[in-house]
């Protein structure tokens, strides 16, 4: 027996199920993020191996244990790319955008990959979309992706089902202060932590201590010192006028002093929409001033969120929320007989599909009896059926896939015919308005 194939450890297919959810999600995104005054960008799938590490810092948990790495032919290291802003900051820089309008606003759909251990909420290969907003740094941006965030899961009827937390991480020299602190307070307390958090605290990743892994961590956690002791005046202002905006909005949320994000280029304002009563995090963001400067670039402020395509469309199906289906099939034709009739079958299929139904048909060998199951198997609410002596009389048989009803009508009379059962199709349905044409 030859050998059969499955889809590599942390990886899983996207069937056409799934995309019913994602081309939802995706006309949801858009329309909101257009909305906005956001236009999309698209960066490689892959980068310089140099870039993700100056720009997530190389004591990262991503760079250490999460990259994939790659050597091309010409001895170049590469990576794929773990998430979506380092890319972005890249293209800023590279292209000169600091000189357009600012603020610049994007927004992406992409995949990403990270060579983790895959859990159940986790996975190796995964899509992601989001926005950034770079060139500028004030509250009031902060705010606005935060409402963005809770607008975008509002339209996708899953917002009440996800609670937001939101914190500061303060500027540089206030997380400098914070993680002195942290030090200070983890010290001899290396009992009291998993194996995993021993590693941290000895290679000096204090504020991934805050992800507590059992109990008595998250004891630890609440006892721990917290960032807010450690703003600046400028800091707390920056924070307060982040909250007085949302609250401005009318939307729940809380105060998390524990949410940390452990990376090097955050700053400021960091928040987080998450499944109520799991760890599932649904979309992810806040502020990373500095990182444009870092990687080279201008000194100037940058803002953005992601959200992780898989969990968005996972919530949506365990609460049983439906999605428009565009590809369900609306006609099955159904040749039998001789030649004469499958050479007249597959011409009617076209002007089907050219007059914007979607239809499928299977001109082979099988019996009428045998088409009609096909049929029944694609769900078809009509099957058109042709043979030699409909041929002959310029005639097809239309059948009620439900209740079994068929009905003779003239050819030239298929298309008014069909129209008249299922309704015109619209106008986005047809090639020609979907090319311009009209």
């Amino acid at each position: 027996m030859s050998k059969t194939f499955k889809a590599p450890t942390g990886t899983y297919d996207f069937l056409p199920e799934d995309h019913d959810f994602f081309t939802f999600l995706k006309k949801v995104i858009r329309h909101r993020f257009r909305q906005s005054g956001f236009r999309r960008i698209s960066v490689p799938a892959f980068e310089e191996s140099g870039m993700f590490e100056k720009a997530l810092g190389m004591s990262s948990k991503i760079i250490q244990r999460e990259l994939y790495n790659f050597t091309d032919r010409h001895n170049r290291r590469f990576s794929l790319r773990p998430e979506m802003t380092a890319g972005i900051t890249r293209s800023f820089i590279e292209h000169e955008m600091h000189k357009l309008a600012l603020p610049v606003e994007l927004y992406y759909v992409g995949h990403c990959f990270r060579f983790g251990l895959p859990k159940s909420n986790t996975q190796r290969s995964f899509w992601q979309f989001g926005a950034e907003i770079l060139g500028e740094s004030d509250p009031s941006i902060d705010a606005q992706l935060i409402y963005l965030g809770h607008r975008i899961l509002s339209d996708l009827r899953i917002r009440e089902l996800c609670e937001l937390k939101i914190n500061t991480i303060g500027s540089v020299e206030d997380r400098e202060k914070y993680i002195e602190a942290l030090a200070n307070f983890y010290a001899g307390k290396e009992r009291s932590l998993t194996p995993a958090s021993q590693e941290n605290l000895e290679n000096k990743k204090y504020l991934s201590l805050l992800n507590p892994q059992n109990e008595d961590e998250a004891i630890l956690v609440k006892m721990a010192p917290k960032i807010t002791e450690f703003l600046s005046p400028e800091s707390q202002k920056f924070f307060d006028e982040t909250l007085a905006h949302i609250n401005s909005f009318g939307i729940k949320y809380s105060i998390d002093p524990t949410l940390v994000r452990p990376i090097e280029y955050s700053a400021h304002t960091i928040f987080e929409f998450s499944e109520k009563k799991k760890p599932n995090k649904i979309i992810t963001g806040g502020r990373y001033d500095g990182l444009i400067e870092k990687m080279g670039g201008p000194d100037l402020g940058g803002a953005g969120f992601s959200g992780g395509v898989e969990r968005i469309i996972d919530l949506m199906k365990r609460n049983n929320l439906d999605v428009p289906h565009k590809d369900d099939l609306h006609i099955f034709v159904a040749a039998t007989g001789g030649s004469m009739a499958k050479k007249a079958a597959l011409p009617l299929l076209i002007q089907l599909r050219e007059h914007g139904y979607h239809a499928v048909g299977v001109l082979g060998k099988a019996s009428m009896q045998e088409q009609l199951l096909r049929a029944q198997k694609f769900g078809v609410p009509y099957t058109i059926l042709v043979g030699d002596l409909e041929v002959k009389k310029k005639k097809l048989l239309v059948r009620d896939m439900k209740s079994g009803k068929t009905e003779e009508i003239s050819i030239e009379k298929m298309l008014p015919h069909m129209d008249k059962l299922l309704g015109a199709p619209t106008a986005l349905d047809t090639t020609e308005d979907f090319l311009g044409h009209k």
